[in-house]
């Protein structure tokens, strides 16, 4: 269990934030949990240090240092812990909450987080894009870990589906407790048992 203990936002607080304001504006979540002092940048913008209540947008590049993590709740109710370490982009990020369905994608270039998959995964697959594979999420909790060299290691810990792509070569787990690793520039491996390495990223 992780000793890292975040600043909070109430669950009711984030249901305010995330639904006030105009709907124009390109906030597509909130920083509901801080540790550290991770860094937003949005598109055409300048950094800023996140805070618990800070909006985070499509296009948003989030940075945590080696003391830092941070924790975005979006619209759907998807949520993205990151960990010490990491860069994340919010490549895209559209929901309709009427319909209750939209399109999200995500990349990352080193570190790690956690994705909790919410009303977009249910409906359709949210993809997610390391240096060495694309992947993509069907309803489900997900760990994606990128090393200093690239390779990417994803493990499925519950939900319907995650597909790992590279080479041209697709491996599909629907079995949760699995992961599939991929060095930069080879195919993905055969789906194992999620490793403890995996595991130790503290997500």
């Amino acid at each position: 269990m992780t000793n890292v203990k975040y600043r909070l936002l109430s669950s009711v607080a984030l249901g305010v934030l995330l639904l006030a304001g105009n709907p124009a504006e390109a906030r597509v979540g909130v920083a509901s949990a801080v540790d550290g002092a991770p860094i937003g940048l949005p598109p055409g913008g300048t950094e800023r240090t996140l805070k618990v209540g800070i909006d985070v947008g499509a296009n948003e590049k989030i940075s945590t240092g080696s003391s830092d993590r941070t924790h975005l709740l979006f619209q759907d109710g998807t949520s993205l812990t990151i960990s010490p370490g990491s860069v994340v982009v919010i490549d895209k990020y559209v929901f309709d909450p009427d319909r209750m369905n939209g399109e999200m994608s995500v990349s990352i270039t080193k570190g790690a987080m956690r994705f909790v998959g919410g009303k977009i995964s249910k409906t359709s697959e949210v993809t997610v894009t390391t240096p060495s594979a694309a992947l993509g999420i069907r309803g489900g909790i997900a760990l994606v870990g990128v090393s200093p060299a690239g390779s990417t290691s994803a493990s499925f810990l519950f939900g319907v589906s995650l597909s790992v792509t590279s080479q041209g070569v697709t491996r599909t787990i629907s079995e949760p407790g699995n992961q599939v690793d991929v060095n930069r520039g080879q195919p993905p491996s055969l789906p194992a048992p999620i490793s403890q390495s995996a595991l130790a990223n503290n997500l």
